[in-house]
C-alpha cells in the first residue's frame, strides 16, 4: 500500500507509517479509551493485510446489484477487503458528472479533488490508529456530487473484511458539492465467524470516513455495521459541513465480537445543521464503545444527537458523548441524549455526556438513562392477554422504531429481520 498513488500520496503514506511507529498506545486513563484497551486494534504477527483476486459476488451483493438495474439505488460499491472495488452504477450519474470510483483511480482522475480532502479531517495526527490507515489502505471509494445536483435514490457501499488473521484498511471520502444532495449507506459485513468459544482467532477492520458538505448541501448517511461476531472493527468518520449545509448521520450497530466507532461532525458555517441518530443492539458477549462529537466551530448553528442502546445476555456498551461550542459560536443551539434499555442483569451500559461549551450566549442540553424494561408496562399488557415474552418484544421494538423511521425504505426491512433475530430468545 505504501507505494501506491502519486508522490505526494506515498510521501503522507511514509509520514503516516513513521506517526504510528513512534507513537505510543493512548493511555487508558483518557475518555476515548477509558473502556477499551487499544491492544485490541493492533495487527498480531500472525495477521495480513487483505489483497488478492475478487471472488464471485455474494447473494446479497447480487441482490444489491439488481437494485440498482431496477432502478431502487443510484449506484452500489463493493468493496472486497480492499482488494478491488467494484462500482456498478446507472447512466443517471454520469450524466449529472457524479463520480463514484475507487480512490486509487480518482488520485488520478480527480486530483484536485483528492489532494485537497484527502487527510483533511481524519490524518496521522487525529489518533495512532487513525495514522496506520493512513499508512495502510490499500484502496478506498470516492464519491463526489457536483454543485447543484440531486442524487435521487441512495448509494450503497457494501465493506466486506477479511477472514480470520486477516486485516482491512477501508478509506472512504464523499465530497457534496454547494447545494447538493446525496444519500449514502455504508454497510459493514464479513470478518471472522463466530468460532464457539474456542481460541480467539479474529479479523481487524480499520476503516476512516471523510465528509465534505458545502454550503447549502444536504447529506445524509448511514452507516451500518453487521460484521461476524468473530471479527473487530475500529471506525473513524468525521465530516465537516459549511454555511447552511444540513447533515443527517445514521449510525447502527449490530455485529462484531469488538466495536468501536467515533462519528463527528464539524459545524463550520452559519445555519449549519446537523442531526446524528443512533442505534445499537448487542447480544451474547459483544462489546460496543461508541463515541459522538458535535463541534459549533462557528455561531447560529443546531445540532441533536438521539442515540439508542439495547443489550442483553452479556453484552456490553460504553457510550461517550461530547458537544463542544467555540468561544466566538454565539446563538448556538446543541442537544443530545443517550437512553439504554438493558434487558437482563448480565448486560451493561455505561454512558457519560460532555459539555464543552464557551461561551454563555447558547441553549444546549443534555441527558442519559440507564434501565430495563418497566415492570408496569409488562403488568398492562399482560392485563390485555399478551405474554411477557412477547410483551418485552414490542416494548423494545417501540423504543427503536423511531430511529428505524429514519432508514431508506430499502434498507429497513433487512435491519427489522436483524433486530427480530435478537429478539428471538428473549
Amino acid at each position: 500500500a505504501l507505494e501506491r498513488g502519486p508522490l505526494w500520496l506515498k510521501n503522507e503514506r511514509k509520514s503516516a507509517r513513521q506517526v504510528f511507529n513512534s507513537a505510543s498506545l493512548p493511555p487508558r486513563g483518557v475518555a476515548f479509551w477509558r473502556y477499551t484497551d487499544p491492544n485490541r486494534f493492533l495487527m498480531s504477527q500472525n495477521d495480513i493485510i487483505e489483497g488478492g483476486m475478487v471472488e464471485a459476488l455474494t447473494e446479497i451483493e447480487l441482490l444489491h446489484q439488481k437494485l440498482v438495474d431496477d432502478g431502487q439505488l443510484n449506484a452500489l460499491v463493493i468493496d472486497r477487503a480492499g482488494s478491488e472495488i467494484i462500482v456498478h452504477s446507472n447512466d443517471r450519474l454520469e450524466k449529472q458528472n457524479v463520480v463514484v470510483s475507487s480512490l486509487s483511480s480518482a488520485s488520478e482522475t480527480q486530483k484536485e479533488l483528492i489532494q485537497k480532502y484527502l487527510y483533511s479531517l481524519v490524518n496521522k495526527d487525529t489518533g495512532k490508529f487513525e495514522a496506520l490507515n493512513s499508512a495502510l489502505w490499500n484502496d478506498g471509494i470516492f464519491i463526489y456530487i457536483p454543485d447543484g445536483v440531486t442524487v435521487d435514490k441512495p448509494l450503497h457501499l457494501l465493506r466486506e473484511a477479511g477472514d480470520q488473521h486477516k486485516s482491512t484498511f477501508a478509506r472512504l471520502l464523499i465530497v457534496v458539492g454547494k447545494n447538493a444532495e446525496a444519500t449514502i449507506i455504508d454497510e459493514y459485513s464479513g470478518g471472522t465467524p463466530e468460532n464457539g468459544g474456542k481460541t480467539e482467532i479474529v479479523s481487524n477492520t480499520n476503516s476512516v470516513v471523510e465528509i465534505i458538505g458545502q454550503q447549502d448541501s444536504r447529506t445524509q448517511y448511514l452507516s451500518v455495521q453487521r460484521q461476524n461476531e468473530g471479527g473487530r472493527i475500529y471506525l473513524s468518520h468525521r465530516a465537516k459541513i459549511e454555511q447552511g449545509a444540513k447533515m443527517l448521520t445514521l449510525p447502527l450497530a449490530f455485529g462484531a465480537q469488538t466495536s468501536k466507532q467515533c462519528f463527528g461532525v464539524t459545524l463550520n458555517g452559519q445555519g449549519a445543521d446537523s442531526r446524528m441518530y443512533g442505534l445499537l443492539f448487542g447480544s451474547k458477549k459483544q462489546f460496543f464503545d461508541n463515541h459522538t462529537i458535535h463541534h459549533h466551530a462557528v455561531g447560529k448553528t443546531t445540532s441533536d444527537i438521539d442515540f439508542k442502546v439495547v443489550l442483553c445476555d452479556k453484552a456490553e456498551s460504553a457510550y461517550t458523548g461530547l458537544i463542544r461550542i467555540d468561544k466566538t459560536a454565539k446563538t448556538c443551539e446543541a442537544y443530545q441524549e443517550n437512553r439504554n434499555l438493558v434487558l437482563n442483569k448480565g448486560a451493561r451500559a455505561e454512558t457519560i455526556p460532555e459539555l464543552e461549551i464557551l461561551n454563555e450566549d447558547v441553549q444546549c442540553s443534555h441527558g442519559a438513562t440507564i434501565g430495563p424494561i418497566d415492570p408496569e408496562a409488562i403488568f398492562y399488557l399482560g392485563s390485555r392477554g399478551i405474554a411477557p415474552s412477547e410483551a418485552t418484544k414490542m416494548i423494545v421494538k417501540g423504543f427503536m422504531n423511531p430511529m428505524l423511521q429514519q432508514i431508506p425504505d430499502n434498507l429497513r426491512e433487512r435491519i427489522e429481520n436483524f433486530i427480530i433475530r435478537r429478539l428471538e430468545g428473549i
